[in-house]
């Protein structure tokens, strides 16, 4: 875990789980991490956008329901 996303964690979750893996499956330092605070009516424009210009590239999306979970798989079946 980078520092930036260890600073996102303090700031966002309460009473998070950390689980590790041996240092033989550590982060590559060619990983690129990012993240963005979106107003959530912006959110799913804004990753749509983000979806579309990261075509053909990896990327996780992690969400915090079940529900945002469903939504965000409507979304990205519309989007083939």
């Amino acid at each position: 875990m980078t520092s930036k996303v260890a600073k996102l964690q303090r700031a966002s979750l309460s009473d998070p789980v950390k689980i590790e893996v041996a240092a033989k499956y550590s982060t590559v330092d060619s990983l690129l991490q990012h993240y963005l605070f979106i107003p959530a009516k912006y959110k799913d424009v804004y990753l749509t956008f983000l979806i579309n210009e990261m075509a053909g590239s990896s990327m996780i999306v992690f969400t915090n329901t079940q529900s945002s979970t469903q939504r965000v798989t409507l979304m990205l079946r519309n989007l083939g």
